[in-house]
């Protein structure tokens, strides 16, 4: 299942077209970044970035 929530490391909105979840390059993919939640991912270690050429 794939979350639909935007996160502000996000380069597309999720469900855009040729993209897909990716570790967060901030946090790599930990969702913690000096302790805290990642500010990139919101603590999920994931983002949504493009996977193909359009």
């Amino acid at each position: 299942m794939v979350d639909e929530t935007s996160r502000p490391g996000d380069e597309v909105a999720p469900g855009t077209g040729q993209s897909g979840e990716n570790l967060c390059p901030r946090c790599s993919g930990t969702g913690k970044v000096g302790g805290e939640p990642c500010p990139d991912c919101d603590g999920s270690g994931k983002v949504t970035t493009l996977v193909g050429d359009a």
